[in-house]
């Protein structure tokens, strides 16, 4: 059985923020679909693609209550008073919602340790690999990419090449989240707490994580393993 893209539509950041402003003023999902639709209503027009662009939305910042209550909580929490971190926490938030935006960035992630450019003839060759050759693929693909032009992640150096854009996180709860969806995701058994920092999912951010950190941080588990600590997959 093939996997489902689902992300399909660009995501702009100020609709993933007004999708977050509906949660913390308390509604609940009936009635955040319903100002989603309305809000929504003013850019898009097709109610085929307002459709798509809000369940996108739910996906990330609505339905992730019930997937994963821990990282939803602390995200929620974080968002409420956060004011330069916002694109950090989306990201975090879209990396546990969507595994064809984990592909994105852990390709992108991994060539941008030897270069700052990539192509989008190359993603899509190397998203075909994991995915098969689908044309809802291609077309995710090209959204995909808009998102991450919007959200800042990247920008257009000339027609089909772009160049990756770092953003600095400072935020320590920010960082947490980051790391909780890092490891909700399951893709490793344990990180090397030298290695978190350059990690490919995260590949548009600069953040520094030390061993002190994490030993006082009442949210991950440290344990010791060929002789260096490392950061396991059970969160407490």
């Amino acid at each position: 059985m093939s996997k489902i893209v689902g992300m399909s539509r660009m995501i702009k950041p100020e609709w993933l923020d007004k999708t977050v402003e509906y949660v913390l003023q308390g509604d609940d999902a009936t009635i955040i679909k319903e100002n989603l639709n309305d809000y929504l209503s003013f850019e898009i027009n097709s109610p085929t693609n307002l459709r798509k662009t809000r369940e996108i939305l739910l996906n990330i910042w609505v339905k992730s209550k019930d997937l994963h209550p821990a990282i939803y909580k602390t995200a929620i929490d974080v968002y409420r008073s956060e004011k330069k971190n916002k694109m950090a926490l989306n990201w975090a938030m879209i990396l546990l919602a969507y595994p064809v935006f984990i592909d994105v960035a852990s390709r992108i992630g991994k060539l941008s340790m030897i270069q700052d450019t990539f192509t989008t003839s190359w993603l899509k060759e190397k998203l075909t690999e994991e995915w098969g050759d689908r044309s809802t693929l291609f077309h995710s693909c090209d959204k995909l990419l808009q998102t991450l032009k919007a959200i800042g992640a990247i920008e257009s150096k000339k027609q089909g090449t772009y160049e990756i854009k770092k953003h600095e996180v400072t935020d320590e709860r920010s960082i947490a989240v980051m790391l909780m969806c890092l490891l909700a995701l399951n893709r490793q058994a344990y990180y090397d707490i030298s290695e978190l920092g350059s990690n490919p999912l995260f590949f548009p951010f600069k953040f520094n994580i030390t061993l002190d950190w994490l030993h006082r941080s009442p949210l991950f588990v440290l344990s010791n393993f060929g002789g260096k600590m490392v950061l396991t997959s059970d969160m407490k």
